[in-house]
């Protein structure tokens, strides 16, 4: 073995440790056995109604008021991980940790496609797995690393050759039907075969996709049409996406300057790569999404997917070229990969673990049902019907449907609800946040008051009984 290839087997060793490493810490993550991230509650319950025989596309306007904004290939995954490892967070979380180490396998088979070498490939892979932008993403209970591997799959397909496209179009409709925001693949695959002018192939691809996902659309009703395509009016902030997208690009410097040097020196779009060019393009349209109210970082997972794609194949052109900075260049992407791959364990601290238990444990001990949680796990967990899932998507809604039990402000005002679990005290209420109104939380300071506090997390805070005088009076109307 000569000293080059001596140096890439070293260099693909250290990148398998640190993907590793990752991993591990990852798992680690993974078997927290409380909700992390408000949105896991609510895909959890979806998973358990399917588990159980149920839609998890009910009347949106049917009380309980449960709504679930995602397709249901997230929920069967979820009611597979729940099906394996029993009810809890951990089995579904493992699949989604899965599906990052299957993108960031992608990543690697897509670079060495595309003429890129096999080593910079994992390295990149490994990278985005370590990035900073998905420390607070993977591996929760979400549905955006089961559509981005869909997507980078169905990229991978599209590849391989025109007796593929069919298969492809198939794979991105499973992408979308994981979640509806995953377009920016198939519709780069869309302008790349218009571009070359393939008009059967094109044909095909748009049928295939067509029929999938309008059957599918079809068969499911009219609830989950309205589940997915109405339930977003929350407000919309280009400031909000752009800062959002500040943020994804200090996630993501070092790989972009990588692209941005390879370009400058000669790095090109090759025919065959096009397509991983516009995806980048398509894939930071999508991100746009980041603007409304609500939206947070997880709408760049993707285009940091795609990011890496292309700064893998800069970085070997540039190694391929003998580039002066080539060389300095792959030691400082290893050297980040490294650092951010430890950085995760040290920063997402898991402090309140004992406080999540006490807090867990009082819910499933409550002898009552009507209980509105802002922390819906902790209900699916404890064993009690959730009456509102996804108070966040309800509250936007506000008065655009006819509430059958009335709105939560009027539930909240005629103590309907024996417990309410907030993030936190009423006094502490952020009103730009969206996940509350301010008249519901107005309704809690007069119908309810502080009974505890736990502090387990952003979710998972304070509880409020019912003020007896309240109830009192309550119980003696209705006699």
């Amino acid at each position: 073995m000569n000293r080059a290839h001596l140096q890439r087997a070293c260099l693909l060793g250290t990148t398998a440790l640190l993907l590793a490493l990752r991993i591990y810490f990852a798992y680690c993550r993974a078997r927290v056995p409380f909700e992390i991230d408000y949105e896991e509650g609510n895909v959890l319950n979806a998973g358990l109604s399917l588990l159980r025989g149920q839609t998890p596309y009910p009347v949106a306007s049917h009380y309980p008021y449960v709504v679930n904004p995602y397709g249901p290939l997230g929920y069967l995954a979820t009611a597979l991980g729940l099906r394996m490892f029993g009810i809890s967070l951990f089995g579904p979380r493992l699949l989604v940790l899965a599906s990052g180490f299957a993108i960031a396998t992608l990543i690697s088979l897509l670079v060495r496609r595309l003429g890129g070498l096999n080593y910079v490939g994992w390295l990149f892979g490994t990278l985005y797995l370590c990035s900073p932008l998905l420390w607070s993403w993977y591996p929760l209970l979400r549905v955006d690393f089961w559509s981005v591997s869909l997507s980078l799959l169905g990229i991978y397909v599209f590849l391989s050759g025109r007796q593929f496209r069919a298969t492809s179009a198939f794979i991105f409709a499973c992408a979308i039907l994981t979640k509806h925001t995953a377009l920016a693949a198939p519709v780069a695959c869309f302008i790349d075969l218009s571009r070359q002018r393939k008009r059967g192939e094109l044909g095909i691809f748009v049928l295939i996709l067509s029929i999938l996902l309008g059957a599918c659309y079809l068969s499911l009703g009219s609830n989950f049409q309205f589940a997915v395509l109405h339930t977003h009016p929350d407000p919309y902030s280009i400031i909000r996406a752009l800062k959002l997208y500040l943020t994804a690009v200090e996630g993501v410097l070092l790989p972009l300057c990588i692209l941005v040097i390879g370009t400058v020196a000669g790095f090109r779009c090759a025919r065959e790569s096009r397509v991983l060019w516009i995806y980048a393009a398509t894939s930071s349209a999508m991100a746009l999404t980041s603007g409304k109210l609500g939206s947070e970082s997880n709408h760049f997972i993707e285009w940091t997917a795609a990011v890496c794609i292309l700064s893998g194949l800069a970085l070997s052109w540039l190694l391929n070229e003998s580039h002066l900075l080539a060389k300095p260049l792959l030691a400082g992407a290893l050297m980040l990969t490294g650092i951010f791959s430890v950085l995760p364990h040290k920063f997402i601290a898991l402090d309140n673990l004992n406080k999540c238990q006490k807090a867990y444990n009082f819910i499933a001990s409550y002898p009552g049902n009507k209980i509105l949680s802002e922390d819906v796990a902790a209900l699916v967990l404890g064993h009690k019907q959730v009456l509102v899932s996804n108070p966040f998507v309800i509250t936007q809604l506000r008065n655009r449907l006819h509430w059958s039990e009335g709105s939560l402000d009027d539930l909240v005002k005629e103590q309907k609800f024996d417990l309410i679990v907030l993030g936190g005290e009423v006094q502490d209420f952020v009103p730009t946040s969206g996940r509350w109104s301010s008249d519901f939380i107005r309704g809690v300071g007069e119908s309810y008051e502080l009974d505890r506090t736990f502090f387990c997390s952003a979710n998972f805070g304070a509880i409020y009984r019912p003020r007896a005088t309240l109830a009192t009076q309550r119980v003696n109307t209705t006699h």
